[in-house]
């Protein structure tokens, strides 16, 4: 399998409305790929995107690669390992004078999240690169 770049430039910055793209523009292009590629078990990377005969899934899946990238260059989160740390949190409890703090890190932070933003993981839904069978039972 190759590292897909799924969108130009020029298409994000049309589609997005923007005048600019990221300074990191392919790093982030490629990730969004991958990351996309994982939850559409690479249905892109065994099927000729220029050969998909059905449009809106195209388009939706390139849209969702778009998201991706925003979501990406606004948050600065490139890895699980970011989004884990980003998902931290801290737990207090008072009782009168005492006070009692724990941080729960990327081990009990969201561990079932993805880095996928909501925004791409809706592009995709009603096009069928989501669905994932039945499960055995």
């Amino acid at each position: 399998m190759t590292n897909t770049l799924y969108v130009g430039a020029e298409d994000y910055i049309q589609a997005m409305h923007v005048t600019a793209v990221p300074d990191d523009f392919d790093e982030l292009s490629a990730l969004a790929g991958m990351y996309l590629d994982e939850i559409t078990n690479n249905y892109y990377q065994m099927h000729a995107i220029d050969d998909d005969p059905f449009d809106l899934r195209v388009t939706r899946f390139k849209r969702a690669v778009m998201l991706q990238i925003k979501y990406m260059a606004d948050t600065g989160i490139k890895s699980s390992t970011q989004y884990k740390a980003a998902q931290a949190q801290t737990v207090s409890q008072s009782i009168g004078a005492t006070t009692v703090s724990k941080t729960l890190g990327d081990a009990a932070a969201n561990v079932s999240g993805t880095i996928v933003c909501d925004d791409a993981l809706r592009s995709l839904s009603g096009t069928g690169l989501l669905y994932r069978g039945v499960m055995h039972l």
